[in-house]
């Protein structure tokens, strides 16, 4: 390019490691490889200038030169930038980069090194000369004293320290050898076994991409369109505020003949997809995943993957640093590797993540966004991004990556929509007539997404809607009315008899998903937002509710049955009503507690969820009538056994309540393990919170000894030292219990499998807890007293054990599990969703109208979930307007 002089500007200096600082000379040797093989290697008349090269690595024109000039080191990314610019492989040069800055370390610790023993020999040389001895005569400063006659010449060799202590550096040697010949097969083992979880992740993206691309392609695959956007070059006299206007101006769109998204890549490693919405980005981008992965299975002659390309949304990141975020979502869509396995992926630059939807991404954080993804351009060896650009700030933030390559998806041309249609001539005949009448369709089919759905809305039906007049955006709305009444039509799995109360269900879930800025509905983890504020009363008082009346009933069964069988004599009436009164009482106390805290958030009060001061305050009229009512009523002796019993467990289950309120409780139990270390929710500030949870600690404590003393006491009151051992045994089970930890399983198969795993690890838990402290109960009073009554020894492990099974199994799942289904049955009351969800949602997966991924569902595109996105009232009589048309049987 000619400078306005008219001469052609000088390139890049070659530079010299010999005029270069020590610290600083293995960039101007590397820059001097990149001068010689790279610049000196094109033709004279390809060669950039520095302003040219500046602008193809994206960086200042001093930064060039400074660079070249050994001013300054490159980082890796402009490194690279420079490099393909003067068309080198990064990849080549990448390993080169580093070996530069690791020589550079070395050096500048060397240099660091010599700067300290010049120092301290200074400050020896600048000493005052110590006084001569007697009988020594002086020399001066400048005068060496003459090597004996008989002392040999100094001869090169070794360093004094490195000659010192041959035998401690030979042992060390030894150990080492030692060390890591025991440790080499377990190392070997592990690097085994990374390399098989590196190569089935990336088997795990070419299946999950290939299943997108199927989806996408179904019926007719349209070639792909781009555009490079590339910088505008405007020609200016002089310098100063017009050149900087001009380069602050909009990217130019070039058209190329490039077809392959995977081209695009391949050049700079580097790519932003953008395009409007329907043009295709989720589906290039799922493919170069999908080549991505493909190449690295096929080209690895030892079966394990250099690369690892990964296929991502980035709808859930909130902020984080997005290391952390790429390991939680990497673990949440594919599994089977651990958190600390990705982030050692990511320190080795194997990760190439492909990321869509960053215009998904809440407008809070994209700016956060943006930086992270620029951050960690540097630690991976490439990166794809993908964002909708319908809008200027969507644009501009995408810009704001300072990607190396920009792409664009353009729309189909009319000879594509052409094929499209005679790929089915017979089936969409009329939507061709009605294209052909109507010119002013055009521009509304030129999108692969809304070709979809125009093909199976009007597959050999009418095109009626296409002709109606409106805008583009009015003719969008009536085909995505019409493809969701062709849908309820469909007689696969059978048309729907009930259209109104469908819509209803599937209205009410595009609305709140776009509420709650999510896409995906995933069956086992509905939660409390699903609800409104008076919604969400009932699923936080009925779990432990349910626990309260468990806990209060066994007592009751039990000592009917100890009364029956002749072991306890008391009033099973007087226990009844106690268990009763106090199961009222709960029920009371919850409902005031919770009502408290709704207020409390409706005022902006702070929420705290272990107060319970001011509802057991507010339910204490309510607990002097039932106390008035069994003493002088019901003639119930506080004191007899039957009623003790019953009071001592409610004690202990209640402190169990109250100490689960520092746990999630409430979420699934999907996976466990058990560890010294289990966290703890800081419900209060540190010093209150260790106060709190140790007064809790004693609590459960005491309630465990009064209930184990009391029990064993009446029923196996000899030898008394049983009660406080059988105490004793049964806390260290329940401490040893305690210390599972339970967590999410991010990759389940099938929806609602949360919930399943749930249940399946509270009856476990329950078993466990049952069989564990009735058999060590049992085994204790035997041992203690052979020859003892063992039916009274099994009255008391059938309490306990009990007891035991109902804690364990509530709190590590089971609360969950009531919370899950009391949220399903109060949407399904206000007719929100169906009773039987999962069912409903396996036929609108069958109709077309929901996609299912693993155990999630979602809708066909974006733009449907935002057309449902309206009250119901007015979908139903522009989806319901009439008989239905006879049509031909659908065979998609």
């Amino acid at each position: 390019m000619a400078a306005s002089s008219g001469l052609r500007p000088r390139g890049p200096q070659r530079p010299d490691p010999a005029a270069a600082p020590p610290e600083i000379r293995p960039w101007v040797t590397l820059m001097r490889r990149v001068h010689d093989e790279l610049y000196e290697g094109l033709d004279p008349a390809e060669r950039p200038t520095v302003t040219a090269l500046a602008e193809a690595a994206h960086c200042s024109r001093s930064y060039v030169s400074e660079s070249f000039s050994g001013k300054r080191p490159p980082s890796l990314s402009l490194f690279l930038s420079m490099v393909t610019a003067l068309r080198g492989d990064p990849a080549e040069w990448e390993p080169r980069w580093h070996r530069a800055a690791a020589e550079r370390e070395s050096a500048a610790a060397s240099a660091a090194g010599s700067a300290a023993g010049s120092a301290v020999g200074s400050a020896v040389g600048e000493q005052e000369p110590l006084p001569p001895l007697p009988g020594v005569a002086h020399t001066g400063a400048d005068e060496a004293p003459e090597p004996a006659a008989d002392t040999p010449p100094s001869a090169p060799g070794p360093a004094p320290d490195l000659r010192r202590y041959p035998v401690r550096r030979f042992l060390r040697t030894a150990v080492a050898w030692v060390v890591l010949a025991f440790t080499w097969p377990a190392r070997a083992r592990r690097d085994r076994q990374a390399g098989r979880l590196r190569r089935k992740l990336v088997k795990q993206v070419r299946d999950r991409t290939a299943d997108e691309l199927a989806r996408a392609e179904a019926h007719h695959y349209l070639q792909p369109r781009f555009a490079v956007l590339t910088a505008r070059r405007e020609e200016h006299a002089g310098r100063g505020r017009r050149d900087r206007r001009a380069r602050r101006s909009e990217p130019v769109a070039v058209p190329t003949h490039v077809t392959s998204i995977r081209a695009l890549y391949e050049d700079t490693d580097d790519l932003v997809v953008l395009g409007k919405p329907g043009m295709g980005k989720t589906t290039q981008l799922a493919r170069l995943a999908h080549r991505l992965a493909v190449e690295e299975l096929d080209g690895t002659a030892d079966g394990e993957p250099r690369l690892l390309p990964v296929y991502l949304r980035l709808d859930t990141y909130r902020g984080e640093p997005l290391e952390e975020w790429l390991a939680e979502a990497i673990v949440r869509q594919y599994g089977d590797v651990s958190r600390v396995l990705v982030r050692t992926w990511l320190s080795e630059h194997r990760l190439l993540p492909v990321l869509d939807g960053l215009d998904e991404v809440p407008e809070a954080d994209r700016s956060k966004c943006v930086a992270e993804l620029r951050r960690l351009r540097r630690a991976c060896p490439g990166m794809a991004v993908g964002c909708r650009t319908d809008e200027a700030d969507l644009r501009r933030l995408a810009f704001g990556l300072r990607s190396r390559r920009y792409v664009e998806i353009q729309p189909p041309g009319r000879q594509d929509v052409q094929d499209f249609l005679a790929a089915d001539r017979e089936a969409l005949a009329d939507v061709h007539v009605a294209l052909e009448e109507n010119e002013d369709l055009w521009p509304l089919f030129q999108s692969p997404m809304m070709l979809g759905f125009i093909r199976v809305t009007y597959r050999n039906r009418p095109a009626t809607d296409l002709r109606e007049p409106g805008s583009l955006a009015e003719r969008r709305g009536r085909i995505f009315d019409a493809y969701v009444r062709e849908c309820l039509r469909r007689e696969r799995p059978w048309p729907d008899e009930a259209p109104e109360r469908t819509l209803t269900w599937l209205t009410w879930l595009a609305r709140t998903l776009t509420r709650r800025g999510e896409h995906v509905l995933y069956l086992d983890r509905l939660d409390l937002g699903w609800l409104s504020r008076t919604e969400q009363m009932l699923p936080r008082i009925v779990p432990n509710l349910a626990m309260s009346v468990c806990a209060l009933g066994l007592p009751v069964l039990w000592v009917a049955a100890a009364v029956r069988a002749g072991v306890v004599h008391t009033s099973v009436f007087g226990a009844a009503a106690l268990a009763a009164t106090m199961a009222v009482t709960c029920a009371v106390t919850a409902y005031k507690s919770e009502k408290r805290f709704a207020e409390a958030e409706g005022d902006g009060g702070d929420r705290k969820r272990g107060a319970i001061a001011g509802p057991v305050a507010a339910t204490g009229p309510l607990m002097v009538v039932m106390v008035y009512w069994l003493v002088y009523v019901a003639h119930v002796d506080l004191m007899a056994p039957g009623a003790v019993v019953v009071g001592l467990a409610y004690m202990w289950v209640a402190a169990t309540q109250m100490e689960a309120s520092f746990t999630d409780v409430f979420d699934p139990v999907e996976q466990m393990r058990w560890t010294w270390r289990r966290g703890d929710r800081m419900i209060y500030s540190k010093t209150k919170f260790h106060i709190v949870r140790g007064a809790l600690s004693l609590f459960m404590w005491l309630a465990i000894e009064f209930l184990l003393g009391y029990v064993v006491h009446l029923l196996c009151p000899e030898p008394s030292w049983i009660g406080p051992a059988a105490a004793a045994l049964l806390g260290l089970v329940y401490i040893v219990g305690n210390q599972f930890e339970p967590s999410l399983q991010d990759r389940r198969p099938r929806p609602n499998e949360g919930v399943r795993r749930t249940v399946r690890f509270s009856l476990v838990h329950g078993f466990a807890g049952l069989a564990v402290g009735a058999v060590g109960l049992i085994a204790l009073i035997g041992l203690a007293v052979p020859g003892h009554d063992l039916r009274r020894a099994g009255f008391v492990a059938a309490l306990l054990g009990l007891l035991f099974a109902v804690v364990r199994g509530f709190r590590f799942g089971g609360l969950a599990v009531l919370r899950h289904w009391t949220i399903r049955a109060i949407l399904a009351y206000r007719g929100h969703t169906p009773y039987r969800y999962r069912r409903f949602l396996h036929t609108a997966e069958e109709r077309v109208l929901l996609f299912r991924t693993d155990s999630g569902f979602f809708f066909p595109h974006r733009l449907l979930q935002l057309h449902l996105d309206t009250p119901v009232e007015r979908l139903l009589p522009r989806v319901t307007p009439g008989p239905a048309v006879p049509a031909a049987r659908d065979r998609t």
